[in-house]
């Protein structure tokens, strides 16, 4: 089974029938500064894989096959974007998502994107995250490791607090300040729907 991309800047996705079933991400067919995007992302994913190894809640690395491509455990569950949309959350999922997200943290990596389309929930309404391809690894940039890693962890926070308001309908106050991080991705978001509107 075989998914295009969802834009130009994205991987190809093959679902391989092996036992238990694979997920490939591969960048090989698209343009030259794509394939150079794709191969720092699939660098960043395996870094993060590999630290996580063995955590519930995160897909196993597979293999690593060249520079442009990535396997890892295909998860069977469903998008919360798409949860979402029918009205069907699970009760308590958010907490749940937020030890996930805390447990990730532990073993030294912030995810970096944790969208309802990159959080997944199983039969038994058991959270898990993927795509790590803009995840933080402590270590990466010894200089501002621990920089970037409280601005991704702040940014973690906010996320949930928004799921919170929006699937639970908790108006709890934040006492969050948004790091530089988050403000230039909400920048950057604003920009591309403006962008998409014309």
């Amino acid at each position: 089974m075989k998914h295009s991309g969802r834009n130009w800047s994205k991987a190809d996705v093959y679902v391989l029938p092996t036992t238990p079933p694979t997920l490939v991400k591969d960048y090989r067919r698209r343009s030259w500064p794509v394939r150079l995007y794709g191969r720092f992302c699939l660098n960043q994913e395996e870094r993060a894989l590999r630290r996580l190894a063995g955590l519930k809640g995160v897909p196993a690395l597979v293999e690593r096959k060249g520079p442009y491509v990535l396997s890892m455990e295909f998860i069977e569950a469903e998008p919360l974007w798409d949860l979402k949309k029918a009205h069907r959350v699970p009760e308590g999922f958010v907490d749940r998502l937020e030890q996930l997200l805390l447990a990730v943290e532990e073993r030294g990596v912030a995810h970096g994107d944790p969208h309802p389309r990159n959080i997944l929930c199983d039969r038994e309404g058991q959270p898990y995250l993927v795509d790590f391809s803009v995840s933080y690894v402590r270590g990466s940039i010894r200089l501002l490791d621990g920089w970037i890693f409280s601005n991704l962890q702040a940014m973690r926070k906010l996320k949930v607090q928004k799921l919170r308001r929006k699937l639970c309908g908790t108006q709890a106050e934040s006492d969050v300040r948004p790091g530089l991080i988050y403000r230039l991705i909400h920048r950057l978001g604003r920009i591309r729907k403006r962008s998409r509107r014309r």
